[in-house]
């Protein structure tokens, strides 16, 4: 399987940067998901990739090779669109072996057996003879992922292949699709803004704003060590609470102060938040009122407006059922000095958690 490098890579449409000095690195066999919001050029980056945009400078090379002078047709890629892109008038067999035979050139005969192959490894060879008109949009996404397949490309790239799906298809097609990539040892290419589809179906995920990669890492590494402001509060559902610390050390942890220099964020996971009063010496601790409390299957998420002067600021505190405090309570909450995140510096990076910084931020004790 091959490897795919960025180094540096920029494209640029007019004066806007879509893609700024974009490094990223994507190994043999691996899955990778390019996981941002709407705008954030995750599309464009992947159409980089797969040669249907050209890039202004920086290196795209493919086990070595630059890609530059390769054109889309040349790469050793399948692509899988977000509308599927299925030719109306021709049947499942006939959209699958559309591009074996005139791009790949294979015979009629190779051309129906490989399709009828893959076709029964995705269990959808009872589709092959209907046309898209006749089938559902999840037999339809599965027959554009059969296609993509039977080319047996070293890549394939999927630009967000399960939106405008129903959630119970949605979430059956994110496991078939992540099985069947790893069953072919395809390098895999998934652009999405879901973060449970790109968590669920990646080994790493890279992480993209403003036309820039902020972190990659796996999933277990972004959620519990984000390396921005914009990747704690992307990822994790509800996200990581975020409070920025005042020029004058405080926060909404009233009882604590930071001397630090500069700009100043601290940040929580909702789940590291109890409803204790917690330990008066070590925890850190607020107090606020409960102002909403969300149902999520056997957990709760609890909206804590928070007592601390100026803007309105809120919690979220994710509990078990039953656990949670009644709608309108005053509580206290409190975590320990491990689970606060501190980001600071005009790019919001994280410097580490209060604990591992100690003595760097100068605490100062309870006042």
């Amino acid at each position: 399987m091959p490897t795919v490098e960025l180094r540096a890579v920029e494209k640029n449409f007019g004066t806007v940067k879509a893609l700024d000095a974009i490094d990223l690195s994507i190994a043999d066999g691996e899955q990778v998901a390019i996981l941002g919001p709407s705008g954030s050029g995750k599309s464009t980056l992947l159409r980089v990739i797969a040669g249907l945009e050209t890039h202004d400078s920086g290196t795209l090379t493919v086990d070595g090779v630059d890609q530059r002078a390769v054109p889309a047709h040349r790469r050793d890629m399948a692509i899988v669109f977000q509308h599927f892109a299925l030719y109306p008038h021709l049947s499942s067999l006939g959209n699958i072996t559309l591009g074996l035979r005139y791009g790949l050139k294979l015979s009629k005969q190779e051309a129906r057996a490989r399709a009828h192959d893959v076709a029964t490894r995705m269990q959808v060879e009872h589709l092959l003879d209907r046309k898209p008109r006749e089938m559902s949009g999840g037999q339809r996404q599965r027959i554009a992922l059969a296609r993509a397949l039977a080319r047996r490309s070293g890549v394939v790239l999927l630009d967000e292949p399960l939106s405008g799906l129903d959630a119970q298809l949605h979430a059956a097609l994110r496991v078939e699709i992540a099985e069947l990539l790893r069953s072919v040892n395809a390098t895999g290419v998934n652009v999405t803004h879901d973060q449970v589809d790109a968590m669920a179906m990646a080994d790493r995920v890279a992480i993209v704003n403003h036309g820039t990669v902020e972190q990659v890492g796996t999933p277990d590494e972004l959620y519990a060590v984000p390396a921005t402001v914009f990747v704690a509060s992307f990822v994790g559902s509800p996200p990581m609470n975020l409070a920025p610390v005042g020029e004058d050390g405080s926060s909404v942890f009233g009882a604590r102060r930071l001397r630090v220099d500069g700009p100043v964020t601290l940040g929580v996971r909702p789940e590291r938040l109890h409803f204790t009063a917690g330990d008066v010496d070590l925890d850190w601790r607020a107090r606020g009122r409960v102002a909403l409390i969300e149902p999520n299957g056997a957990d709760r998420v609890v909206h804590v407006e928070l007592d601390t002067p100026g803007p309105r600021r809120t919690f979220a505190v994710r509990c078990r059922s039953g656990e949670q405090p009644p709608l309108g309570a005053a509580v206290d909450l409190s975590c320990a000095p491990n689970d606060v995140h501190v980001f600071a510096g005009e790019q919001d990076r994280r410097l580490g958690t209060v604990a591992e910084l100690g003595g760097e931020l100068a605490m100062a004790g309870a006042q």
